[in-house]
């Protein structure tokens, strides 16, 4: 300690000097690494022989938007000899019809890609008629105050919404609003309905409202998604089918 005390500005030096080092040493790794190999070290031996054009790409992208039940494409990416594709299907859309588009991104390929990369098909839905119910609720689930149902999202933002409305109708009704305020007690069951690309699809929340004064949480409860979403197929190099997340 007296040595450290003698010797502050070459302690301080000393210390600099070791968290400079440390510091090159962790940049050193993050961007060179393995001895200066290159990350996939020789697994990508050969792709020089069997690339995938930018036509194989854009027709990829092109095939899938082509079909009724997709919104969105993201465009194809290798990661190492992995090719991954991202699908955004409507509300309404099945999961065996979703499955079914991964052969749209296998039929791009020539059976020599297709023995030398895996593909990697991530679907997903956009889901936009989901409702949300927001008040006082008791420990019965009952709400004791004022309740507000609107759509999770701002549908008024988004692109890929042609319709939309809200009410306590079962009848389809694109009034443009997105918020419904219940006031009075008893039981109602409020409706969202939505319409994209894809087609129609409508969403529903069951409320109970018994006005209480006793405090209660305010809480936020929303309709039910198809919990089979997303899914991811895979399809390993010189297989014949894609082994999907869900099926496992």
């Amino acid at each position: 300690m007296d040595f450290i005390k003698k010797h502050k500005l070459t302690t301080f030096i000393i210390f600099v000097y070791i968290v400079i080092i440390g510091f090159l040493f962790f940049i050193y790794n993050m961007f060179i690494g393995s001895n200066g190999m290159p990350v996939y070290g020789d697994r990508l031996d050969g792709i020089d022989e069997v690339p995938i054009t930018d036509e194989q790409y854009n027709k990829i992208v092109t095939d899938l938007s082509s079909e009724t039940n997709v919104i969105s494409v993201s465009e194809p990416k290798l990661s190492g000899k992995i090719l991954n594709v991202i699908i955004t299907v409507g509300d309404n859309v099945e999961t065996a019809s979703a499955k079914s588009l991964a052969e749209k991104v296998d039929n791009n390929l020539t059976e020599e890609q297709k023995k030398f990369y895996d593909i990697e098909v991530f679907i997903k839905k956009d889901y936009n008629c989901v409702l949300e119910a927001t008040g006082p609720i008791d420990d019965e689930g009952n709400f004791t105050g004022d309740v507000t149902v609107k759509f999770s999202n701002d549908l008024s933002k988004n692109e890929n919404i042609n319709n939309y409305g809200i009410s306590n109708s079962e009848t389809v009704e694109y009034n443009k609003n997105q918020e419904y305020k219940i006031t009075d007690d008893g039981t109602f069951v409020i409706y969202g309905f939505t319409q994209d690309k894809v087609g129609e699809s409508k969403c529903s929340l069951k409320i109970t409202k018994k006005t209480s004064e006793e405090i209660a949480t305010e809480e936020t409860i929303k309709s039910l998604t198809n919990e089979s979403f997303p899914i991811i197929g895979y399809k390993r190099k010189g297989t014949s089918e894609f082994v999907w997340t869900k099926d496992r």
